[in-house]
C-alpha cells in the first residue's frame, strides 16, 4: 500500500531543459481520458464496436503562491512564468515541453495555460495547466514497454519546495509594493489620474501535436499561438474606446506588470505585454464600497 498522502504534501516539481524549481501547491489536479467511438453499419443492428478516436492523453493543473525564489536566465520569477515568457517569445515553433512531477507521478507535457492576481495588500496567487503526452513504445518484441502521458505510484514527495521557509516567506508577490504605472488612465478635463488598486493576468497556449501512421503519441509537438489578457482595476471610467482598441494613455501598447515581495522587495517578477489592445471598459460597486472599473487588456502572439 502506498503512502498516505496528506495536502501539506503538495509540492509539484516542474523541470524544463536543465532548469527545474519545486514549487509550494496549495491544491493540485490529475486526469488521464481516451475517446473512443462507437462504429455502426447498415443493416445492423447495434455497434460494431468501439474504437480509438483520438490518442490517450493527460492534464496536470495546480494553483501556487506567486513565488519569486528561482532565478532563472539571470530573472527572478518562478519557473512556470519563465516557461510561459519563454514559450511566448519564441521565434521557433518546435515545443520542448516540461516535466511535472507531483506525489509519485511524473510525466512530459505542455503549458496550456497560467494566471496570477495581483491586489493592494494581497499575496498574490498562480494557477497552471500542462496538457501531458506519452512517448510512445520503447524496447522491441515481448519486451515492449508503453510509457503513459502521466503514471506512477502514490506517494509522499520527496522534495521539498525550498530548504528555508523564511526566503520563501519573503520571495512571495504582493501587492504592497508591486506596481502597474505605465498603465494609469490620465484625463484632460477635468484633469486626474487613475489609481491602479489591482490586475489579474492571463495567458493561453496552442500546441499541435504531430502523428505518425503506425503511432499513437506524438513525434513532436509545435507551438502555435498565444493569447494574454489582463484586467486592470482603477478608479476612472474613461468608455472613449478607439476602434483600433489602442488606449489614449498607452499608444505603444506595452504593458510592464512588476511584481514584488514584502521585504526584498529590490527583487521583482517582470510581465511584459506588448501590441495591447483596450477591448473593454466596465464599472461595479458593492455595499459600503468606493466604485471600481475594469479594463480589460489583451495581446496575441
Amino acid at each position: 500500500m502506498a503512502d498516505l498522502i496528506f495536502y501539506d504534501k503538495a509540492a509539484v516539481k516542474v523541470s524544463v531543459g536543465s532548469a527545474s524549481e519545486v514549487l509550494l501547491a496549495s491544491d493540485c489536479s490529475v486526469s488521464f481520458s481516451s475517446s473512443v467511438q462507437p462504429l455502426y453499419s447498415i443493416g445492423n443492428k447495434g455497434s460494431l464496436g468501439q474504437f480509438p478516436s483520438a490518442a490517450r492523453v493527460g492534464e496536470i493543473s495546480f494553483s501556487f503562491l506567486t513565488s519569486m525564489t528561482g532565478v532563472h536566465d539571470g530573472q527572478p520569477g518562478n519557473i512556470i512564468n519563465y516557461l510561459a515568457s519563454g514559450i511566448k517569445g519564441s521565434i521557433n515553433s518546435l515545443a520542448s515541453g516540461a516535466v511535472i512531477q507531483v506525489a509519485g507521478l511524473s510525466g512530459s507535457g505542455f503549458l496550456n495555460s497560467y494566471s496570477f492576481n495581483i491586489a493592494s495588500n494581497s499575496v498574490s496567487t498562480s494557477s497552471a495547466s500542462f496538457t501531458l503526452f506519452g512517448s510512445g513504445t520503447v524496447g522491441v518484441g515481448t519486451h515492449q514497454t508503453l510509457n503513459l502521458p502521466v503514471t506512477g505510484r502514490l506517494a509522499n514527495s520527496d522534495f521539498a519546495p525550498v530548504s528555508d521557509n523564511a526566503r520563501l516567506a519573503t520571495g512571495v508577490g504582493h501587492g504592497r509594493f508591486t506596481n502597474l504605472d505605465d498603465f494609469r488612465t490620465e484625463l484632460t478635463s477635468p484633469t486626474s489620474n487613475g489609481t491602479v488598486f489591482g490586475a489579474d493576468y492571463s495567458i493561453s497556449f496552442n500546441h499541435n501535436p504531430i502523428y505518425k501512421v503506425g503511432q499513437e503519441f506524438p513525434t513532436c509537438t509545435y507551438y502555435t499561438t498565444a493569447a494574454e489578457q489582463m484586467t486592470v482595476t482603477e478608479d476612472i471610467f474613461n468608455s472613449g474606446l478607439s476602434f483600433s482598441g489602442v488606449n489614449v494613455n498607452n499608444p505603444n501598447g506595452n504593458v510592464n506588470l512588476n511584481v514584488k515581495g514584502l521585504i526584498d522587495n529590490n527583487v521583482q517578477m517582470q510581465i511584459g505585454m506588448s501590441g495591447v489592445k483596450q477591448i473593454n471598459t466596465s464599472a461595479s460597486v458593492g455595499l459600503d464600497d468606493i466604485v471600481r472599473t475594469q479594463k480589460t487588456l489583451v495581446a496575441a502572439y
